[in-house]
């Protein structure tokens, strides 16, 4: 196919269009302006039916789910499940719900996400003293701002396994803390059926370097979208010490991703729901946005 070239020139106010004179004859420039106008709208919408399509293909290295194998490699899918849910980098709204017996507790959180290093959560709505709130993390380090105080504090790092905000969800959770490629050792066990869907089994053991709270993982991955459905966690002396559960599974982009996360502990009748509201992966966010003086200046 052979695509043609217009030169378009712009004159400050005086606009000329030698292309279009030539194929329409047009004299009018009132008319040559507004048939260029249709041309340069119509080249904007061809360009971000593009930027769309790039943006819904995988990218190239991307492992590919081997939904037809009862056993696959588990290195390069469970690589495709931690690409799936993570994206190079993230900016997303989603709302909190803890509920106990006695209460029921909501917050709105906006998060921002870069890689595996860099994270911010920041806290929309809650109460009077959790609005505002955010939590960041930069390496292995991890701070919150206290708006009531005006003050940043340092938490330790073996606080990931901590809970955060006094959800059931962790710090490590949040922020990405740990990683199901590179702190674990896995392999899958077998085939199984959840939720109508088939499945495949998947056990984790962390490594003697690595740095989690739990002792082993039992995953359930979805084999028609490399997306997790369940996580059962155990501690270290092989005792189940909560459940999390994947669904309202979504498109976008090129992935599947779930756009409800819920976790419950064993041991009480408690549960926290996440629901994401709005989720934009590879997005382009400025490196300060992660920077420790806008978390001081609570921004």
């Amino acid at each position: 196919m052979t695509v043609a070239m217009y030169k378009i020139v712009d004159f400050g106010s005086k606009i000329e269009y030698p292309a279009y004179r030539a194929i329409t004859g047009a004299r009018d420039m009132s008319l040559s302006k507004k048939i260029s106008a249709a041309f340069v709208g119509a080249i904007a919408l061809f360009s971000a039916s593009m930027d769309a399509r790039a943006a819904d293909a995988p990218p190239a290295n991307l492992p590919a789910c081997p939904t037809k194998e009862d056993k696959p490699a588990v290195a390069p899918m469970l690589q495709r499940v931690e690409r799936t849910l993570e994206g190079n980098s993230s900016i997303s709204t989603m709302t909190m719900t803890i509920k106990t017996k006695s209460w029921t507790r909501t917050l709105k959180m906006k998060s921002w996400t870069k890689g595996r290093d860099l994270a911010l959560i920041r806290i929309l709505e809650g109460g009077p003293r959790e609005t505002g709130m955010m939590t960041l993390k930069r390496q292995k380090q991890l701070w919150n701002y206290l708006p009531q105080a005006g003050r940043v504090m340092k938490l330790p790092s073996g606080m990931l396994g901590d809970s955060w905000m006094g959800s059931d969800f962790t710090n490590d959770d949040l922020v990405r803390g740990s990683s199901i490629v590179n702190d674990f050792d896995s392999q899958v066990t077998g085939t199984a059926q959840q939720d109508g869907r088939d499945v495949w089994r998947v056990v984790l053991q962390p490594k003697p370097t690595a740095v989690v709270v739990w002792g082993k993982i039992e995953m359930l991955v979805d084999r028609a979208s490399c997306v997790p459905l369940q996580q059962r966690f155990y501690d270290e002396n092989g005792k189940i010490a909560r459940t999390m559960s994947f669904g309202d599974i979504r498109t976008i982009g090129w992935r599947q991703f779930p756009g409800r996360m819920s976790i419950k502990p064993a041991d009480s009748e408690r549960e926290t729901i996440i629901t994401y509201d709005n989720m934009e992966f590879d997005a382009n966010i400025a490196d300060d946005t992660f920077s420790l003086n806008r978390l001081q200046e609570g921004r």
